[in-house]
């Protein structure tokens, strides 16, 4: 989010900015589960302390699969699973959805997710270092930055408990307003493709709620958590 920011900033007028304030956000699995091998399209080199990194990063990484770690075993599983199972050539495949799954396996499913995301006791200090310099990146450009609460699922939500590395809080405590949607869907499994993840028409009506509270003036609730109901 910071790269994508900077690449915004150098490339366009930006007046207001959302990003995810969810109680994953921090955890330390974020740094090397995200997308910061594709995000380096948006870098430049003075993004990075020398020119190897930058290289490594910005070309090797990025356009040469088999040096990332990530992509090769998916491209194993590939080649294992899909090149050879002749059998579902021609066919189209797809997950089963969040709704189809029995209670049992959603709390499987869970239960494994919560584990990957908190059992670091700590938030990560890169994550957070990251997020402070992107309220400090739009507060020195005149941005209105706006934090957002995803819908998650009620066996998500439930078994969660109070467990958050609290990205929210230092929203609060720079006065940033947030818009929390994370309950608005607790009892429509059939709008997740996942625990905490819309399918594309949940994605839909999501947006639409999102967009009509973005209406709201938040220069006058600068202190304000916004719960959609």
């Amino acid at each position: 989010m910071e790269r994508k920011l900077n690449f915004l900033i150098r490339n366009t007028p930006v007046k207001k900015v959302i990003i995810s304030v969810d109680d994953h956000t921090l955890s330390p699995t974020r740094e090397s589960q995200n997308n910061l091998d594709r995000s380096s399209y948006y870098t430049v080199r003075k993004d990075y302390p020398n020119f190897w990194h930058y290289f490594r990063d910005k070309y090797l990484n990025y356009y040469c699969v088999f040096l990332n770690d990530r992509y090769s075993l998916i491209i194993k599983n590939f080649i294992q699973k899909e090149l050879f199972a002749f059998s579902k050539w021609g066919g189209v495949r797809s997950k089963t959805s969040w709704e189809k799954l029995s209670l049992d396996e959603q709390h499987q499913k869970t239960k494994e997710r919560i584990r990957n995301y908190f059992q670091p006791e700590n938030p990560s200090g890169k994550m957070s270092d990251s997020l402070k310099r992107i309220i400090a990146l739009c507060k020195s450009h005149k941005i209105e930055l706006v934090g957002l609460r995803f819908s998650l699922s009620r066996t998500y939500v439930d078994i969660l408990d109070e467990e958050s590395f609290n990205a929210d809080s230092i929203f609060k405590a720079n006065h940033l307003p947030i818009i929390d949607m994370d309950s608005i869907y607790l009892e429509q499994d059939s709008l997740f493709r996942d625990l905490d993840h819309l399918d594309r028409k949940g994605g839909e009506k999501f947006a639409n709620v999102l967009f009509d509270n973005l209406s709201i003036d938040f220069q006058k609730q600068q202190n304000y958590s916004i719960q959609v109901n």
